[in-house]
């Protein structure tokens, strides 16, 4: 007799079994996770039900399963993180025989991935702050997602869509689920805050199958902190998850009609920050140490370009503004380039990164950096070689330290040349990406059936 928890149909000869235990078990994992919602955690499954029976019998049919081609899913919370940095990515999961399919938020960047680099892409809203309910919906979204698409592989950036495609991956049975870590947002924050990021940074990290730092010391911090086992953890040295492409960051002469578009007098040092107008940036401890310069009668200019979208932006824009002329900032702009050529000590006092890209761009162009002994950041300068490393939140240091860089341009300049050479032989795209999904077992994920089974298997040393 069979039991009351399997039912067995016949179609064309070919046996469907569907069996409740799975999806109960679904179920209970839900119940532990403890998703917020006004009905509870049942919400979820009331909507995926019929797609897990759905992958249920699909799965039973055995042969045209085992005939796909095996689906890769890359995923950041916006597109635009994925059309700038993870191309390369893109491009070695597809030779590595896998059907990539792109998830990110809607917008062009994701429209220009999907037709410049030839993969299927789904648009999936996502939001960068915490929003329970807004959350919670892409999260049966992405349920949806992992079982129409049925994917070998998850790989994913970025904090939000991390935790949302890791979760859909592991309750939906994705087999291998790689996790880009780059960065801590828990860095800098207090109190309760700091507990649900840190709580969120577990789940993530228990949902995957291997995390990959780039950087070491980011590496450093998750362990210390305990938010991934050691043999989940790895780390790419001596940094970043992508590289940089040396020929189009590439040493150039400045733009006089930039320049002067922007009020720049090219007879009077530039210094430059290229990032957010944000807090976690260093925006305070570089307006400090622009004061000390100006009392010790230093004369510089302060160029800051980056996007001014985030909650304090405001604040430090109108701090910025009030500094006088020799202060100019301006939003996120499509080619960085152009601006790199105008400084002459380009500057990243954050608070915490996970491996900073404006220092591998820098660099790659022959300019000088001073970045901070911050998570991260301290990574991307190697300290008397390729410029300088101050301690974070230090204005007196960082101020010393771009003194000392436009008092010797000789020295600046070796600097900088040294770091161009740093980035070719260390930080090709090609070879990063490759330490990547070596790192991940990216490679070996094709002979990997589509389950839990083998997540655990002995990590490649």
């Amino acid at each position: 007799m069979r039991s009351a928890d399997e039912r067995t149909t016949r179609a064309s000869d070919v046996k469907i079994t569907i069996r409740r235990p799975k999806f109960m078990r679904l179920i209970h994992l839900a119940t532990v996770m403890d998703i917020p919602t006004p009905r509870g955690n049942t919400m979820l499954f009331k909507h995926i039900r019929p797609e897990l029976q759905t992958m249920t019998r699909t799965r039973r049919l055995g042969s045209t399963h085992r005939l796909r081609t095996p689906v890769a899913m890359m995923t950041t919370t916006i597109p635009i993180t994925i059309d700038k940095f993870y191309r390369e990515v893109i491009r070695q999961v597809q030779e590595h025989g896998y059907d990539v399919c792109v998830v990110s938020s809607p917008g062009p960047s994701l429209d220009r991935v999907r037709d410049e680099m030839g993969v299927r892409v789904r648009a999936l809203p996502m939001t960068r702050r915490i929003s329970p309910a807004a959350d919670f919906i892409a999260l049966v979204k992405w349920v949806r997602v992992c079982l129409a698409e049925r994917p070998t592989l998850i790989i994913t950036a970025t904090p939000k869509s991390s935790l949302l495609s890791l979760l859909a991956g592991k309750v939906t049975g994705v087999g291998h689920r790689l996790y880009c870590l780059v960065g801590l947002r828990m860095e800098g924050e207090h109190g309760q805050k700091r507990q649900v990021l840190a709580a969120i940074e577990n789940i993530t990290s228990w949902a995957s199958t291997d995390v990959v730092a780039n950087s070491p010391s980011l590496a450093a911090q998750y362990a210390s902190l305990q938010l991934a086992p050691p043999q989940k953890l790895h780390q790419i040295l001596p940094g970043s998850d992508h590289g940089v492409d040396s020929i189009h960051f590439s040493p150039r002469l400045p733009d006089l009609e930039l320049a002067s578009a922007l009020g720049i007098d090219r007879s009077i040092p530039v210094v430059g920050l290229v990032g957010r107008l944000t807090h976690d940036k260093g925006i305070d401890t570089l307006v400090n140490a622009m004061s000390l310069l100006h009392d010790d009668d230093f004369p510089c200019q302060l160029l800051v370009v980056g996007a001014q979208n985030e909650p304090d932006s405001a604040a430090y824009l109108n701090i910025l503004t009030s500094m006088g002329d020799r202060v100019v900032a301006v939003g996120a702009v499509d080619d960085i380039r152009p601006y790199f050529a105008l400084m002459d000590v380009h500057v990243l006092p954050s608070l915490r990164e996970g491996f900073p890209n404006v220092v591998l761009e820098a660099s790659a162009m022959g300019l000088v950096s001073v970045a901070t002994d911050a998570t991260g950041a301290i990574d991307s300068v190697r300290n008397g070689e390729t410029g300088l490393i101050v301690r974070a939140q230090d204005p007196r240091g960082l101020a010393d330290a771009i003194k000392l860089l436009l008092h010797d341009p000789d020295r600046a300049a070796q600097y900088g040349a040294e770091a161009r050479r740093w980035v070719i032989n260390e930080f090709q795209p090609d070879s990063v990406v490759r330490k990547l999904l070596e790192l991940g077992r990216v490679t070996d994920t094709r002979s990997r059936p589509n389950s839990e089974e083998n997540s655990h298997a002995p990590q490649r040393r």
